[in-house]
């Protein structure tokens, strides 16, 4: 059951990530989206509050921390910059496999380091089949992965990456003097564990439209040979671990979209309240006050399908739906909101002089992050009609 109260944990770790957000992170949000660097002190200071790896649990010194507990950190920080947090954000969805599925060795060989020091991890976008094509052979007792994706979140600066990986199956033809064919099976891929020392060769990084100071790469392996320990999960069950996964991945998305709307409604109402037209503020036109109204209501609504959705992962109940519902509707939600954030500015509002041309900016790019809206309606409509 749903229940919107913090604990008292859960509002100490609240204020804790709100007061970091407000005395590091927004300050520097405008540097950062020009400069497109990772903000390596910026995240050591994270580090040291004890604000990073949360989930990782207790017997490998990490807080152990549940989804909703997450999901409040998560927002504060991208209410501070969602593209200065990206990097947190993203190293938490690939812990979460390793949390999930990983074997005690993988546990305490990929996350451990993570807890000692100010380390990332990061993850091949949209279960790795979408964006990049990386394929994988077994030969004796070792993986051996080749291929190219265009889309690695942390790609060059994590210590660690959860790369997707088709099978790569050869078939020969009937004909007595055909080479042999490649064959590739999309329907199924496999997760594998993929250290910085294995030696992917990372290029061109992507410099999206908007959360600049996210770092995404694009990147090839050149035949990297894998121990079978590098394997999370068994052969094939890649999707069936996405799906399970995103669970609790989504709602922790969806939080920073949360954040961004809440800091776009702020900033919207600052203004609002201090720019006059006809003798009276902006904010006591109907219109206006209308415009604000909506944009607090769908955050609180985002908000509370987040927590949902929190709450039922943290309670070991796979609902997928409920994951997808709020992710969807947090997607729609942050770029109305900051839309609307930039029409309340009028003319100043598509300035760069101003936050929230940035904040819309960064809206667009969670539309597409980890699965578009769209992509999700047709997956939550597919189980809705399949379903008995």
């Amino acid at each position: 059951m749903l229940t919107h109260k913090l604990s008292e944990d859960q509002l100490e770790y609240q204020k804790l990530a709100r007061e970091f957000a407000t005395r590091e992170i927004a300050g520097s949000a405008q540097k950062y989206d020009q400069t497109c660097e990772f903000p390596q002190a910026i995240f050591e200071k994270l580090f040291e509050t004890g604000l990073v790896n949360v989930a990782v649990p207790e017997k490998l010194s990490g807080l152990g921390l549940g989804c909703l507990d997450s999901c409040v950190i998560a927002e504060e920080l991208a209410a501070g910059c969602s593209g200065i947090a990206g990097g947190v954000e993203a190293s938490a969805v690939a812990q979460q496999f390793v949390i999930d599925y990983g074997s005690d060795e993988q546990k305490d060989r990929f996350l451990t380091p993570l807890v000692n020091a100010p380390l990332l991890a990061g993850f091949t976008m949209c279960g790795g089949l979408k964006s990049g094509r990386i394929f994988y052979r077994k030969e004796g007792n070792r993986y051996i992965l080749s291929g190219k994706h265009a889309a690695i979140v942390n790609g060059g600066i994590a210590n660690w990456y959860l790369v997707a990986a088709t099978e790569d199956r050869r078939e020969t033809d009937s004909g007595e003097n055909e080479p042999p064919a490649t064959k590739i099976d999309n329907s199924t891929f496999s997760y594998f564990l993929v250290s910085e020392d294995d030696d992917i060769d990372f290029g061109v990084r992507v410099h999206g439209l908007g959360r600049k100071a996210q770092v995404i790469s694009s990147a090839r392996l050149d035949e990297i040979y894998l121990n079978e320990s590098a394997l999370l999960g068994r052969e094939g069950e890649g999707e069936s671990l996405y799906r399970c996964a995103m669970v609790r991945t989504y709602p922790i998305i969806a939080a920073g979209m949360v954040g961004v709307a809440r800091s776009a409604l702020a900033h919207a109402l600052k203004y609002a309240k201090e720019r006059t037209t006809f003798g009276v503020t902006i904010s006591q036109h109907q219109a206006i006050s209308f415009m604000l109204a909506d944009m607090a209501k769908d955050i609180e609504a985002a908000r509370l399908l987040v927590w949902q959705a929190a709450q039922l992962a943290d309670q070991n109940i796979m609902a997928v739906n409920e994951a997808v519902c709020a992710k969807s509707f947090a997607q729609e939600m942050v770029m109305r909101v900051t839309t609307e954030a930039v029409q309340i500015f009028g003319g100043y509002g598509y300035s760069r002089e101003y936050p929230v041309e940035k904040l819309m900016r960064d809206a667009k790019v969670y539309q597409l992050f980890e699965h578009s809206g769209d992509a999700l309606k047709v997956d939550l409509g597919r189980h809705l009609v399949t379903s008995v």
